[in-house]
């Protein structure tokens, strides 16, 4: 009898994620610039040779972590926005709260991942300014429900927007989550949210 065919690119997908929590639990352990391929084979059980099937580097394999921790990010902040029941001043402060909630949460739970950030950052850019520009075209969507509502008057929706991003950096960078406690960083978030919304209210 002929054995079932498998599906091949659900097995990749399961070997794959395989290999991103191997290498995710070692680049914590150990981090992320003394961790080497073949560590990671095996630790997955298979050979180095193997591993380069799926992933040509260890920027490959950061990368894919990255985006995928970036992704649940703007996951999250997507849903606020999308959030019509709020209004557009309450929702702008729950995606910065957003912001800096994924960051602390990932830091706290996972300390030596700043190294791998570095590396991403520095080697891969194209993931950073792909990040930045998805979470600004989120904040330019929420702006224009705030002005389509009457909440905001504003005359450049992306500038805008760009400045929002610019001014919540803080919330989003691993680095400066040592500068405060999370209950510090939210009253400074809560802060900076009501300066913006005074900001971008209609003027009566």
């Amino acid at each position: 009898m002929t054995p079932p065919r498998t599906n091949l690119k659900q097995d990749i997908g399961e070997i794959q994620t395989q290999i991103l929590f191997a290498a995710l639990e070692r680049f914590q352990q150990y981090g992320y610039g003394k961790t080497t391929m073949a560590e990671i084979a095996a630790d997955c059980g298979m050979s180095a040779s193997n591993l380069y099937r799926f992933f040509e580097n260890k920027q490959d394999i950061g990368a894919a972590l990255a985006t995928d921790c970036l992704g649940q990010q703007r996951a999250a902040i997507e849903i606020i926005v999308n959030n019509i029941s709020t209004n557009a001043g309450k929702r702008l402060e729950e995606c910065i709260l957003a912001m800096l909630h994924h960051t602390h949460h990932h830091c706290s739970r996972l300390p030596r991942l700043v190294e791998m950030v570095d590396a991403i950052c520095e080697h891969r850019t194209d993931i950073v300014i792909s990040h930045r520009r998805s979470i600004a075209e989120l904040f330019e969507a929420l702006l224009r429900q705030g002005e389509q509502s009457g909440d905001f008057t504003i005359n450049n929706l992306s500038a805008a927007a760009e400045a929002i991003l610019s001014a919540t950096v803080i919330f989003d960078a691993p680095h400066f989550m040592k500068l405060h406690s999370l209950e510090e960083f939210e009253i400074i978030a809560g802060n900076l949210a009501t300066l913006l919304v005074n900001g971008l209210q209609r003027r009566t």
